[in-house]
């Protein structure tokens, strides 16, 4: 978080924001961590020594996250003739990287299930389904252009708006009248008027604070702006199609009225990075997505199952 906050202590706010982002960040300084055993999931699952047994005992350590695994690949989505039944044949049947996409998704869902409630203007149910469509539209567009990253895409598109889902449960007032002027402005100009940043800030300082790869918070605070990203412009870039075409196909609400812009700027950085992605491919695109959306529709019912036990 320091390096965020300090680059936009040196840009020098405006007095009368100052307060608002020091009240911001230290409500993120007092944000629970990610839980013990999905920290020490991630770590493990980017060892490449760690077998699908030493994993499946850390897993194993959880119930609620053992029975999610579970149903994930007992699911249709994958379509396997027998029922899997212990969390190590589930390890080796989805592999390390969607092991590693639901824990942490399913954390970050629980970690801010306060913020699962609809308040004013702003839909949670709405904003969640939109996040789950913007990481499997980026994880599309990795996989389809063989990026290695592709895991990381997922988690990169699911979090690319939390800043919003912070500022809904500890600054709701402040949020509510950003959604209200954004009828009027882009939702950044919205956002800088009445708080002094941006959701995207506000989301990279949170990943910093969960220590999650620097190519995760880079992609969360340029995800508007890939150009303005450090090396990994064209992996941010595949984010910010991913939150396009959620847009266009209407998958969920980020609490936006209209697609967020774009310019000939996030062609330019794909055909940079020899990877064949134009304007013109949008329609394709759109309707590659929606049938991969259509079959992910099980990560969606894990959410609604977590939020109904809680109701009961």
């Amino acid at each position: 978080m320091d390096s965020t906050y300090s680059e936009y202590s040196r840009k020098g706010p405006n007095p009368s924001d100052t307060s608002r982002i020091k009240r911001i960040t230290q409500s993120i300084i007092g944000l629970p961590t990610l839980p013990t055993v999905i920290s020490k999931m991630l770590e493990m699952i980017d060892n490449p020594r760690t077998s699908a047994t030493t994993l499946a005992r850390l897993i194993s350590t959880d119930q609620s996250l053992t029975a999610k695994i579970l149903k994930l690949a007992n699911s249709a989505y994958y379509g396997f003739s027998r029922e899997i039944s212990t969390v190590n044949m589930a390890i080796v049947v989805l592999g390390f990287n969607t092991v590693k996409e639901m824990g942490l998704w399913l954390s970050v869902f629980d970690v801010f299930k306060r913020a699962s409630n609809s308040s004013g203007d702003f839909d949670a149910a709405s904003f969640w389904e939109h996040s789950v469509a913007c990481g499997v539209a980026a994880r599309m567009i990795a996989r389809t252009n063989q990026s290695r990253f592709a895991a990381e895409a997922f988690v990169a598109g699911l979090l690319h708006d939390i800043g919003k889902i912070i500022l809904n449960q500890y600054f709701n007032a402040e949020f509510n009248q950003v959604l209200n002027r954004a009828e009027q402005c882009s939702f950044e100009e919205a956002e800088k008027e009445v708080i002094g940043t941006t959701h995207g800030r506000i989301g990279a300082w949170l990943t910093e604070k969960w220590n999650l790869p620097s190519i995760i918070s880079q992609t969360i605070l340029h995800h508007h702006t890939p150009w303005n990203a450090g090396a990994d412009k064209h992996f941010v870039a595949m984010v910010t199609l991913g939150d396009l075409i959620c847009h266009l196909t209407s998958i969920g609400n980020s609490g936006r009225f209209s697609a967020p812009p774009y310019d000939e700027r996030l062609w330019n950085i794909f055909m940079k990075a020899g990877i064949g992605v134009d304007e013109p491919d949008l329609e394709r695109l759109q309707t590659d997505f929606l049938a991969e959306y259509d079959r992910s529709e099980v990560f969606l019912s894990l959410i609604h199952d977590s939020a109904e036990r809680r109701n009961v």
